[in-house]
């Protein structure tokens, strides 16, 4: 019956510490809640003909067909099973019916205090808002179920976790699937109960019912019934996607769990993790959220996506495929999109779609892997396939060209070669270019075909000052991911190497003539905007090179510009700069640079 009788007190060992049982009431962040209903489904094995009889539509009714249904009063004490996460035990409390909606009964728990306010709203927005809109884009929950009752059962109670202090994670709430079959289902020996209903459990703490972002907790379950119903056999991450994003549709706040991506940023979309499923959470949340925008940007209708998609027999990364289908999209741009997106958020990338549209996540962004600064670089690191890593580069100090190397080991995966994709995005800072974006093309390397290899030159002549690169592992989308899946990151290299005169860490003299070169090129384009500030940029790198010099005692550049820039009008202002700064290191009076050999230098500069 139990695949692992252990598996949640050692989940919940590394989520919470501490005791079982918390001494005061210390409330915790909204980002910081799980739910337990695939840790249930993971821990609990369900006989197979659960399902079976239930498509039959075997309930009460069935059994006795004579026992009419009871009527149920406000007030009156009902017995429930509820699972105690921490040590994995099932234990029976006893809790009040206080509200019946046209959809659902509300039960608190008797030994839990909770406002009536906050009970009458749990039951009319579950009413108004959370059923139609969950049935809407999901389908319906197995009604009128196990118990004939066309009414879903909501259980208010403290769901115990361990939790204890702020910064532990908890149980928010929790679909049971084994509610849905009759006790003599399951074997005499089994530990397991069902309560033979219907029924959500939703917190209360530290879960607060009375918070604005409750009614977030109670559509996320309530997917869960209902996904249940449609296919029982789907992927967690799928599962949990939907109820995800099913607040929002809902109109609630959305879950918080995505801010935690950004301390753990190369997550694979598909691949839940059982021990630290706080950022996945966050993962499939925006991956929704994406989709969700990108439906509503091209008119479609997101019901009739999430639809299909819960109701597909097809499971994980095949579900998806079959739903994005219908609407002629394709999983694997859409993943690439979706990446970009997180690592850009920029909507003046392209057509816009590489950005939220939200407001709470207009502002977010994955952070990079590593920002390059030197030159040249040579970074090694992996990634996970459906999953991605960002770089970003600072040009603003180089001049010339830019190569870009990259080669990543694709090993063999089953059936398949996983795949990477490689985008090269040029951005400046203070908005006056427009962003571009490229894809690098990837070839096998013909010494070795597990191994894809490109490269790019990039031109930098100070119109961007950022380079992004956003490295993608995907794999071929006619093989589902249940072949492949879990699989270990995957390996690349990123080298970026400069024939650039011009670094701001570079030392020793650089080449003058390639410099006025550039300079002389900017005459042609007259004072346009982009001649000053391709000649702003040179002024900075010219004096970051000659300032690093003077501090070791070198004129070896102030005495090769003056040398090239004799009767050069163009670098008449450079010579004025160069000149201050000489005069800043004369009223300093630096022992490692004479007085007189400076002086001598201010006085031809400032003749230009």
């Amino acid at each position: 019956m139990y695949k692992n009788k252990f598996l949640i007190l050692t989940v919940f060992s590394i989520l919470v510490a501490g005791s079982f049982m918390p001494s005061a009431r210390v409330y915790a962040g909204s980002e910081k809640w799980i739910d337990a209903t695939h840790i249930l489904m993971r821990e609990i094995e369900l006989p197979e003909r659960t399902r079976a009889r239930a498509a039959a539509g075997l309930s009460f009714a069935d059994i006795d067909p004579d026992q009419p249904a009871r009527e149920k009063k406000l007030g009156q004490k009902d017995n429930f099973w509820v699972r105690n996460v921490a040590n994995g035990q099932f234990e029976q409390i006893v809790a009040n019916l206080r509200a019946i909606g046209k959809h659902c009964y509300v039960y608190v728990a008797e030994d839990q205090t909770v406002s009536q306010n906050a009970i009458s709203k749990v039951q009319t927005k579950f009413d108004s808002v959370i059923y139609p809109v969950n049935t809407t884009h999901f389908g319906h929950e197995w009604k009128p179920g196990i118990d004939g009752d066309n009414k879903v059962y909501l259980l208010m109670s403290d769901i115990k976790d361990g939790y204890q202090n702020p910064s532990d994670g908890y149980v928010a709430g929790y679909f049971f699937a084994g509610d849905e079959m009759l006790q003599n289902e399951f074997p005499t020996h089994s530990k397991v109960k069902s309560n033979e209903k219907e029924i959500i459990y939703l917190d209360t703490y530290p879960s607060k019912p009375d918070a604005a972002d409750y009614m977030e907790i109670v559509a996320h379950e309530f997917q869960h019934m209902i996904h249940y119903n449609q296919d029982n056999k789907e992927a967690t991450w799928v599962n949990e996607g939907c109820s995800q994003i099913a607040p929002v549709l809902c109109g609630f706040t959305a879950p918080g769990h995505y801010k935690l991506l950004k301390d753990s940023t190369d997550r694979s979309l598909n691949n839940w993790a059982k021990w630290d499923p706080m950022p996945d959470y966050g993962q499939v949340y925006i991956w929704n959220q994406y989709i969700l925008e990108v439906l509503q940007k091209k008119g479609l209708n997101p019901a009739d996506f999430f639809r299909s998609l819960a109701s597909s027999k097809k499971t994980s990364n095949v579900g998806y495929i079959e739903a994005f289908s219908k609407f002629d999209l394709s999983f694997s741009e859409m993943f690439t999109d979706f990446s970009l997106a997180n690592h850009l958020n920029d909507r003046k990338i392209g057509d816009g779609r590489f950005a939220y549209q939200a407001s709470h996540l207009k502002k977010f962004k994955l952070p990079p892997t590593k920002e390059i600064t030197n030159f040249p670089a040579h970074e090694k690191d992996s990634v996970n396939i459906w999953s991605s890593d960002s770089f970003t580069a600072d040009i603003a100090n180089l001049s010339g060209n830019l190569k870009v190397s990259f080669s990543g080991y694709r090993r063999f995966l089953g059936p398949t070669y996983p795949y990477f994709r490689l985008a090269v995005i040029l951005k400046d800072k203070s908005n006056h270019a427009k962003p571009i974006l490229s894809f690098m093309k990837l070839i096998q390397n013909p010494a070795d075909k597990n191994r894809l290899i490109g490269s790019a030159n990039i031109k930098c002549d100070g119109t961007y000052d950022q380079l992004v690169c956003v490295i993608m592992a995907l794999a071929p989308e006619e093989f589902d991911d249940a072949q492949y899946m879990p699989a270990s990151p995957f390996i690349y290299d990123l080298r970026m190497e400069t024939d650039s005169v011009f670094a701001a860490t570079t030392t020793g003299s650089l080449n003058m003539q390639y410099f006025v070169d550039k300079i002389n090129s900017t005459a042609e384009m007259q004072n346009s905007e982009n001649a000053v500030r391709i000649r702003e940029n040179y002024a900075h790198q010219l004096l970051m090179t000659i300032r690093n010099e003077l501090e070791s005692g070198s004129f070896a550049s102030v005495d090769a510009f003056i040398e090239a820039a004799d009767a050069n009008y163009l670098l008449a202002p450079f010579a004025r700069d160069i000149s201050g700064m000489l005069r800043f290191y004369l009223s300093q009076s630096q022992a490692q640079i004479s007085k007189d050999d400076l002086q001598a230098r201010i006085e031809i500069l400032d003749s230009f």
